[in-house]
């Protein structure tokens, strides 16, 4: 069984966030949504045959630690150059890596390992690497067949498939508190997820989801039941990341100093996220903006919701421009900020984000991880 590694919950009223330009490509919601999928592709037919044989050949598992304990996942090419990209819980805080392509073992060099998005890319001397090409999510909806494919128990590479159920920035998690008692708490990403019914194994963290063309639209990240589904980061959020390891050799998160939080929506328009403390000398301080303000749009995102927020902070590129349009008044007012690096590291403690009154607040750096394959020593070289 998979258990998901987390860290404490934490409650706290106020969230800093890092508002900037993200592209509209999923939609936030926490309860998943109706199945609606092909029977054929989800029941193991040919065309899901046809995509894991099409697949497997780019998908391979990664190890890093000593011989002594040894974190084990799943991974795959991204291009024809030796590039891979898997979680980074399978590398954790080591700092070598290793991909056993077709049952040899080769070194790989850490190019980015990012813990808050989750994503880690590696690169291996394999001239012309089988790859998986990357989709989009922009039309995939609850009840769509996907499938992964990973590395179980560290063995041979296999699928398993399932529907889409949702796209969540968070969802109700069972965690053990120091009395051994059993509670509930809110486990937050740092950007929405696609949730899916497909079951996994430890060792195949990492591995890549696929739609019905066979593309990559996520990977996977976690499981919030024991295995029973995974969440998995989207193929947008692994672009943005990619796209900074290859610049600064690590990711950037953006910031402009706007504090925010949930609030009743008075207007009965959804709009709920209310500014509740600019920050001085930040980009915002200095455009205007103002505490109680309610945040209506920024850029071309509509905003209803603190997970709207999260996903244009999450896209956010530092150096860049935005637009906030907010509502003061029953008037309507725009801002536009130059986009800061964020003062916290991820990882060094990013402020807390507030969510629905009465569930808990998770800091934005703590993206809930599932716990890869461990294992005492290196088995089954052979697959």
């Amino acid at each position: 069984m998979t258990q998901p590694w987390r860290s404490r919950i934490f409650f706290s009223k106020a969230l800093t966030v890092l508002l900037a330009v993200a592209p509209a490509v999923i939609a936030s919601s926490f309860l998943p949504g109706t199945v609606r999928a092909s029977d054929d592709f989800l029941s193991g037919g040919d065309e899901a045959t046809s995509i894991f044989d099409k697949a497997k050949g780019a998908v391979v598992q990664v190890r890093s630690g000593d011989k002594g304990y040894v974190l084990a996942g799943s991974g795959f090419f991204m291009d024809d150059h030796g590039t891979v990209l898997t979680s980074s819980t399978i590398l954790g805080e080591n700092k070598t890596a290793r991909v056993v392509i077709n049952g040899v073992e080769m070194d790989a060099k850490i190019i980015g390992n990012d813990p808050r998005s989750g994503l880690a890319m590696l690169r291996v001397a394999y001239d012309e690497s089988p790859f998986l090409p990357l989709g989009s999510t922009n039309g995939l909806k609850s009840g769509d067949g996907v499938i992964m494919i990973g590395f179980p128990m560290s063995m041979a590479v296999a699928p398993s498939q399932g529907a889409v159920s949702g796209f969540d920035a968070s969802y109700l998690a069972k965690v053990d508190d120091a009395s051994s008692n059993t509670v509930s708490a809110v486990e937050r990403f740092a950007t929405t997820h696609i949730h899916a019914n497909v079951a996994i194994s430890p060792g195949q963290v990492g591995g890549p989801l696929l739609d019905s063309q066979g593309e990559v639209v996520g990977l996977v990240a976690t499981s919030p039941d024991n295995g029973k589904s995974i969440y998995a980061l989207p193929v947008e959020a692994m672009e943005k990341i990619i796209a900074d390891f290859n610049l600064y050799g690590e990711a950037r998160y953006g910031w402009v100093g706007v504090n925010v939080m949930q609030g009743p929506d008075t207007n009965h328009d959804g709009r709920t996220v209310r500014v509740v403390q600019v920050v001085p000398e930040t980009p915002a301080s200095l455009s205007g903006i103002q505490a109680g303000d309610t945040v209506m749009r920024i850029d071309a995102r509509e905003i209803y919701r603190p997970a709207d927020v999260l996903d244009a902070s999450f896209y956010s590129h530092v150096g860049g421009s935005m637009t906030v349009v907010v509502r003061r008044a029953d008037k309507l007012y725009d801002y536009s900020f130059t986009v800061i690096e964020h003062p916290n590291r991820p990882g060094q403690g990013m402020a807390p984000i507030s969510t629905v009154p009465g569930l808990a607040n998770a800091p934005s750096a703590s993206k809930p991880t599932a716990e890869p394959m461990t294992v005492n020593h290196v088995v089954n070289e052979s697959h």
